[in-house]
């Protein structure tokens, strides 16, 4: 038996649908939303053809090989990832399974569910763009289904939307929220991060700095610092395995004396890594929500990867003195063997110099005067010997290699030595005030212990080769790395930068005040407009009252504007509405005779029912003279009553 004939609303409800899932590509295994994708194109297909429908001895062990590949692909059917996967995954088998309309209008109730899902993901302008987008669709296929104003459906969801958008704006605003972000979501421990990692080798920040995307923003209270100073840490990585530099020493505590420098107090918004945020060097104190473990690093109370937004305040150019203990001098002088140049060269300079600070001296001199090169392509370092292969052979690296090849230098005279990783640099955006610092700006540093004054030393030997980098950015000293415009991948020109600046600028905006829009600033804000002190019942209650009094003026507005319907309209309209509840789909073009004869397989009684009313529906309609209200009245009551006993069938079905 074939389910009922092929409606547009259907297509409509598909064609919404498949809109929906498109963000998802981007962020599950490119496989599942496009299988998905797949199935909703089978079922249109079967939906023109009119075909029979999979049964459930199909369907069922179809799911759960989908599942099963979900599970090997992520690990779990719950989270973020797990989540989002198997309710898409449950959609597109749940279109299989629709005949009647209440089947379509829970397909569209996933609909209206998951196209908040790609929020979870990303809180951009452009995540938010889809959702308006999605949300347009799927009003638009609701207006289809309901099959009231097939021919200005799109339209009518338009207004529907722009009419809601006051009352939407009111509640994002007025209602209590969580501390935290809108969107907080813990982190799925199996899914892959970017950004810096706590180990460094070779190749592994050259790679980072390709991209373009914005790390973080700073908003600094007074002046901003010279670019050469923001120097942003983030890992501190302390034990060197020949070829790659990792955190292991973990100290459980430190003693540390912050003397000197310029206080810098700024905000910084940005996804924290592994709940890892940096800072500008050397901060003070934690800001509210972290700890600064040893070593001056942030670690965020949450493990949430959703932006966030911190206060902080930094010591620029202050001494980082700290004692350290016999064993952690030695721990931090700790080298594998190999590189016997390179020790040999260590001693030397030792030899010739008076003291730690000389050393240092030397070193940065000899990366100066020996041609050494900045760049992304380095010739690849291969063997026991990487770090005599770079000093004495290729000459040629990015910032990875000149931190670990002065790092074990360092070690190699006996000078307590480890690799620090985080940004340096920023780029001042115009338009918006801010500073932002992109992935291109990922860097590594070096920080030597003076046991003279018993402080750590930042010292940074990509500056001795490259001064321009820490000057004036990466871009400026590798121009390969300037901005360039997507798809075409020549440079951007200089009369499109403000546009970008503009846009960037929009962006900032929008963390700031949509998706930073957290339970301090709604009290803020409360206070501001004299609500009340704190956001209890009262308040909300009270800001309710004013805002939902402003947010129903543009439904007041047109509602009084609408156009009275005439009381054959509306007759019709509930006509059509009780053939949908026996799952028959009704055209704007469909006259009289066509509903009658798509209603040829009802019952009897009801067949007969909706003559009689379709043929005193004709006449009333096509009369020339002027109807007796009465007649007209008389007609809407019995259409009200069929309409009633139809969703009373529909409900016991």
């Amino acid at each position: 038996m074939k389910h009922s004939l092929f409606r547009p609303a259907e297509m409509a409800v598909l064609l919404a649908v498949a809109l929906v899932i498109v963000p998802l590509l981007f962020y599950l295994p490119f496989w599942l939303p496009a299988l998905v994708e797949l199935m909703l194109l089978l079922r249109a297909c079967l939906l023109l053809r009119q075909s029979r429908l999979p049964g459930l001895a199909v369907l069922l062990p179809l799911l759960v090989l989908a599942a099963a590949g979900v599970w090997l692909n992520l690990n779990t059917l719950i989270g973020r990832e797990g989540g989002a996967a198997l309710l898409i995954l449950l959609l597109g088998f749940k279109v299989f399974e629709s005949r009647q309309q209440r089947d379509w209008q829970v397909v569209l109730a996933l609909g209206f569910f998951l196209s908040a899902i790609p929020l979870l993901f990303d809180q951009s302008p452009w995540s938010a763009l889809w959702l308006v987008i999605s949300l347009l669709a799927l009003t638009w296929a609701m207006l289809r289904l309901a099959g009231d104003i097939p021919s200005g459906s799109a339209r009518t969801a338009v207004q529907a939307l722009l009419l809601s958008l006051p009352l939407m704006l009111v509640l994002f605003v007025v209602m209590p929220r969580l501390p935290g972000p809108l969107w907080s979501m813990p982190h799925d421990s199996h899914t892959a991060q970017t950004g810096l990692s706590d180990s460094m080798e070779p190749g592994s920040i050259s790679q980072l700095v390709q991209r373009e995307d914005a790390a973080f923003s700073v908003v600094f209270a007074g002046q901003a610092p010279a670019v050469s100073q923001m120097y942003w840490r983030i890992m501190i990585l302390d034990d060197f395995d020949g070829r790659r530099w990792q955190n292991v020493h973990g100290l459980q505590q430190e003693t540390v004396q912050l003397q000197g420098g310029q206080l810098i107090p700024y905000r910084l918004t940005g996804k924290p890594a592994r709940s890892r945020l940096p800072l500008l060097e050397y901060p003070l104190q934690a800001p509210r929500g972290g700890v600064l473990e040893p070593g001056r690093l942030l670690r965020l109370a949450s493990d949430s990867d959703d932006t966030v937004r911190i206060d902080a305040a930094s010591l620029l150019g202050s001494h980082y003195r700290q004692s350290l203990s016999q064993s952690d001098q030695d721990f931090y002088r700790r080298l594998p063997p190999g590189n016997p140049a390179s020790r040999q060269l260590a001693m030397q300079w030792r030899m010739q110099s008076q003291d730690d600070a000389g050393f240092v001296h030397e070193a940065l001199l000899h990366f100066r005067l020996n041609g050494y090169r900045y760049t992304l392509t380095p010739p690849l370092l291969e063997g026991d010997n990487s770090t005599d292969a770079f000093l004495f052979s290729s000459r040629q690296g990015f910032c990875e290699h000149y931190a670990s090849a002065f790092a074990f230098l360092a070690r190699a005279a006996g000078i307590p030595a480890r690799v620090v990783t985080g940004y340096q640099g920023a780029q001042f955006n115009p338009v918006g005030r801010f500073w932002q610092v992109r992935s291109s700006d990922a860097h590594a540093w070096v920080e030597v212990w003076l046991k003279e004054s018993g402080e750590w030393l930042r010292v940074d030997p990509t500056a001795a080769v490259a001064p321009q980098r820490v000057s004036d950015g990466v871009s400026q000293s590798i121009p390969s790395l300037q901005p360039a415009m997507p798809l075409m991948g020549s440079r951007i020109p200089g009369w499109l930068l403000p546009l970008q600046q503009s846009w960037q600028a929009a962006g900032f905006a929008w963390q700031q005040w949509v998706v930073g829009y957290d339970a301090t600033r709604q009290l803020n804000l409360y206070r501001l407009l004299g609500l009340g002190e704190a956001v209890d019942a009262a308040a909300v209650l009270r800001a309710l009252l004013l805002g939902g009094a402003l947010g129903l003026l543009p439904l007041l507005w047109w509602w009084r504007r609408r156009p009275a319907m005439a009381p054959l309209q509306v007759g019709r309209n509930l006509l059509v509405a009780a053939l949908q509840c026996h799952g028959i789909t009704i055209l704007p073009s469909d006259g009289p005779l066509d509903m009658l004869n798509k209603a040829a397989h009802l019952p009897k009684d009801v067949r007969v029912l909706l003559k009689q009313l379709l043929k005193e529906y004709a006449a009333m309609r096509y009369r020339h003279a002027e109807l007796p209200a009465r007649q007209v009245q008389a007609w809407l009551g019995q259409v009200r009553r069929f309409a009633q006993q139809a969703r009373k069938q529909r409900r016991h079905r």
